[in-house]
């Protein structure tokens, strides 16, 4: 009947303050996992951080929107814009999908060698999760599944939260607006729950039993975790985080999340959020917990 937690910082490598603040998040506060970017411009300096926290679990955070391409582009082509990188744009990314634009095939290839890279690194990825949730979609599933499958990665992420899950604690206005626009997309994309959770019971890997932060993107605050951990149910949970320290990159870098994850570091490292994860008996994990447990 225990209720565990991973808490995951996606973007790890992006750039070096959230790298930085990731660091932090998990030093100072209780961030236990972070999935990295193989394309980041700041992945080098994400994999020596990593290094020396061994005890913080790290997974590959697949990339097709944002950024160049680790494969060659030749081998991509379908997959890029005329820039010759990958199109940041998700409503772009979902047409494209939608209309078989995409080849899988060169989805496999890029995921392909996102993977390499991290191995070649000297990472051993605990699981796989995708920037924008693009493996929410039953083709972009697929792809990931064969390629879990090839590299022997057991554990991937939900990118489902329940429907039913609202809160506005801790919000103000402006920051409610953006929870209503976000649950609108995560509502969107449950239309695949029902084709992922089919998908799912026939391929070798373990997801955990619920995930939290979809809505919540960017918007994390004290009372807003500690609400959550109220409603943690048993079994093991996710909660995905954003952290980051302000540089110059970051203020430069195409993500509508800048001075929010400043705000969400503030919150993992809140002293208020460590005390109800122990007051209610919560165990704080990462992916490779799901390994340990059949």
């Amino acid at each position: 009947m225990r209720r565990k937690l991973i808490v995951n910082a996606d973007d790890f490598g992006m750039c070096v303050g959230v790298n930085t603040g990731i660091l932090r998040a998990h030093r100072q506060g209780i961030v236990t996992s972070t999935t990295i970017m193989a394309n980041g411009l700041a992945f080098a300096d994400a994999v020596a951080r990593a290094q020396d926290c061994p005890q913080l679990g790290v997974g590959v955070h697949l990339v097709l929107l944002g950024g160049p391409p680790v494969a060659p582009p030749q081998d991509v082509r379908s997959l890029l814009g005329p820039d010759g990188t990958l199109p940041n744009d998700f409503g772009v990314f979902l047409r494209r999908l939608l209309r078989r634009e995409l080849r899988p095939a060169e989805i496999e290839i890029e995921f392909r060698a996102q993977i390499e890279r991290v191995l070649a690194a000297g990472l051993r990825p605990t699981h796989l999760d995708s920037h924008k949730h693009a493996h929410a979609h039953p083709l972009v599933l697929d792809v990931l599944l064969r390629v879990a499958e090839a590299y022997g990665i057991r554990s991937l992420r939900r990118p489902q939260e329940r429907l039913a899950f609202v809160s506005l604690s801790g919000l103000n206005r402006q920051d409610a607006l953006t929870f209503v626009k976000q649950k609108a997309s995560a509502l969107a994309l449950a239309r695949y729950a029902r084709a992922f959770r089919r998908r799912l019971r026939t391929a070798p890997v373990r997801i955990p039993d619920a995930f939290f932060g979809f809505a919540h993107t960017g918007l994390l605050n004290p009372a807003l975790i500690c609400y959550m951990l109220r409603l943690l149910p048993v079994g093991t949970s996710e909660l995905m985080c954003h952290p980051a320290d302000m540089d110059d990159t970051l203020r430069r870098y195409p993500t509508r999340l800048k001075e929010a994850r400043l705000r969400e570091q503030a919150a993992l490292t809140d002293p208020r959020v460590r005390d109800e994860i122990i007051r209610q008996g919560i165990q704080l994990v990462n992916f490779s917990d799901l390994d340990q447990n059949p």
